[in-house]
């Protein structure tokens, strides 16, 4: 399968403009063209997602001037439909001293084989400010089986912050932590989506063909999104 090192690759372009915008945190991929910015993801939803709500003192912050671009995925039945897609913003009454940011990064470079049943995915990022991890949002499409998620940290020790066992594309769950837990600088986060490519899968558009990554659903997709705060913003905008 790909190795981790592919995604950090492929998100080369879009972590030198964060670092530009001084916004810190880990390199970052934005989902749909993989190694093209289209700007600071904040948002993500797709199939049974929950809603996000922040914590007392916290907030996105959405910069005067900012230009909104929203990507939608339709999947064609043959007949002629319309959509009205509404877009609504709750802001804080007050000015949150903790910034959240949201963002995401992917592995577009596999080719699930026809007929397999465990096909492992993997993606990875790597925190080059100290920061937590608040929440995390794992997506694929029908093939996806099964997610991990491990930070592995400077010295070496790893630990498994998320486990989806039975991943369910109608109820694709953003993961918000009790408590959001820490990412040191120099940290890596390791996803390993695993997928279910054969007969067995009874949600399975058409085991017979090679699956590679694409926006409809009979395509696939490895993708995480993620929302954390950076614990010095300030030094992390400096750099």
């Amino acid at each position: 399968p790909p190795r981790p090192e592919d995604a950090a690759r492929l998100a080369a372009a879009a972590e030198r403009q964060r670092a530009r915008s001084g916004q810190g945190g880990p390199q970052e991929q934005v989902a749909g063209s993989p190694g093209v910015n289209r700007g600071v993801l904040i948002a993500t939803t797709a199939p049974g997602t929950n809603a996000v709500v922040f914590d007392p003192g916290t907030a996105l912050l959405i910069k005067a001037g900012s230009i909104l671009t929203f990507q939608v995925h339709y999947t064609a039945n043959g007949s002629a439909a319309k959509d009205r897609s509404s877009v609504g913003f709750v802001f804080a009454k007050q000015p949150a001293p903790q910034e959240i940011r949201a963002s995401a990064f992917v592995n577009a470079r596999f080719a699930l084989a026809p007929g397999k049943a465990d096909q492992q995915v993997e993606a990875a990022i790597e925190f080059n400010e100290a920061s937590h991890i608040w929440a995390l949002f794992p997506h694929t499409h029908l093939r996806g089986k099964s997610w991990e998620y491990r930070l592995v940290y400077p010295d070496g020790r790893s630990q498994v912050v998320l486990s989806v066992p039975n991943y369910d594309f109608n109820w694709q769950t953003y993961y918000q932590y009790a408590t959001p837990f820490a990412a040191p600088k120099g940290s890596r986060l390791e996803a390993v989506a695993v997928y279910d490519n054969s007969s067995a899968n009874r949600a399975n558009p058409d085991p017979k063909v090679e699956v590679r990554w694409g926006e409809q659903t009979w395509e696939e997709m490895q993708y995480s999104g993620i929302t954390f705060t950076v614990d010095n913003p300030k030094a992390a905008a400096q750099q």
